[in-house]
């Protein structure tokens, strides 16, 4: 998510950070492209990773032989590992969503590697919790890093004191303090990913997202987050090195790896080897842009599972019911409304970005899938 909203501004400065402000079922995919039958999808949509898991070819698998048939729910946990926002739907729906998707936000307060950390990465429970209960795994990373205050901690770029000139070309300084930073958090998060990789648990991976932010939505638009500040090139090559870092180097083969679009950012594209789905968030949800965005991500990006990677309302716009997104022609791999920190810890009626309604909606569609029908389906892949 763009950060500039207002996500994790209490929490985060309370504990020395700084947010990064920065219808019927149908099946309408025949004659589309779209897999049919899982012996096809086993045959014809291998992961980007040659050594991935057994179980993390299953996942894949799974989601492509739903692709255009049929969409997965998907929720996001807060800044603190949990799955508030899962238990809520469950609440108002009596289904949990299929997918979690956890945040490596503040690894910085780790108490694996902070003594006065508020949180502990390395303590896994409530992902194994998920795992074991047929859920599926997300993980997704706003990179925070040091502030130019030497204190505080944001994954904006610029100059005052509270964002940060961290420098995405580092790489290509080995010897640089930036460098020898980026070093360091990318193995902290590989050991927590290993661990997962241990249990058997695949991860739908999600990093440098939402790259090259507003640079193409109009003139003066420019990145959001550090890892885009350098433009395509540099951000390429940023990929890159992740993938590499955590493929080749810690042997990370749990992970189906998602790259985000902005939209109109093909330049920014790292490659169909480091690839595995395309994404789009969108708060300005309306069935119509929504469809049109699909349509381009497919045409653009052929071999990849498109999906919704994050939605909501915006700051003027309600996202449409679920649907009207589907009844438009919208046929992403899953969606993710994004958490409401307020409602999460009871201090808000409303919930920003995906209320009871909404949910209750969704699920009524028959185009919907919950997480112990994905179990089922992940359980009879092949």
């Amino acid at each position: 998510m763009n950060i500039r909203n207002y996500m994790l501004i209490a929490v985060l400065l309370s504990t020395g950070c700084l947010s990064c402000s920065g219808e019927n079922g149908s099946n309408e995919n025949q004659g589309a492209g779209l897999p049919g039958t899982e012996q096809t999808t086993t045959k014809q949509h291998r992961l980007a990773n040659p050594n991935a898991t057994a179980e993390t070819q299953r996942l894949y698998n799974a989601l492509w032989s739903q692709f255009g048939k049929k969409s997965i729910s998907g929720t996001v946990a807060s800044v603190d590992w949990n799955t508030r926002e899962a238990d809520f739907v469950k609440q108002w729906t009596g289904r949990y969503p299929a997918i979690n998707v956890f945040d490596f936000i503040n690894i910085h307060a780790s108490k694996d590697v902070n003594p006065k950390g508020w949180i502990d990465y390395s303590d896994d429970t409530v992902v194994r919790n998920w795992a074991k209960a047929g859920g599926i795994v997300g993980a997704m990373w706003h990179w925070q890093v040091r502030a130019n205050n030497g204190i505080d901690y944001t994954c904006t770029p610029g100059t005052a004191s509270g964002e940060t000139s961290f420098d995405p070309t580092c790489i290509n300084n080995v010897s640089s303090a930036d460098y020898k930073q980026l070093i360091h958090d990318i193995d902290q998060v590989a050991g927590y990913l290993k661990q997962m990789q241990k249990r058997g648990i695949p991860v739908i991976w999600r990093p440098l997202h939402e790259a090259a932010g507003n640079t193409y939505e109009f003139d003066g638009g420019k990145a959001w987050f550090w890892w885009g500040i350098k433009g395509a090139d540099a951000y390429k090559k940023l990929w890159r090195f992740l993938y590499d870092r955590l493929v080749n180097h810690h042997k990370l083969n749990n992970l189906i790896w998602v790259w985000n679009s902005q939209m109109n950012d093909h330049d920014w594209y790292p490659g169909d080897d480091v690839v595995d789905v395309v994404g789009r968030d969108s708060y300005y949800a309306l069935q119509y842009p929504l469809m049109k965005n699909f349509k381009q991500l497919q045409k653009e990006y052929p071999s990849k599972l498109i999906t919704l990677a994050e939605c909501g309302n915006g700051d003027e716009v309600h996202m449409s019911q679920w649907s009207d997104i589907w009844q438009e022609g919208s046929r992403w791999s899953w969606f993710m409304p994004w958490y409401d920190y307020d409602y999460d810890n009871g201090n808000s009626d409303t919930h920003r970005f995906a209320d009871k309604q909404w949910w209750q909606n969704a699920f009524s569609t028959g185009t919907v899938l919950d997480r112990d029908e994905m179990k089922a389906i992940i359980e009879n892949m092949k």
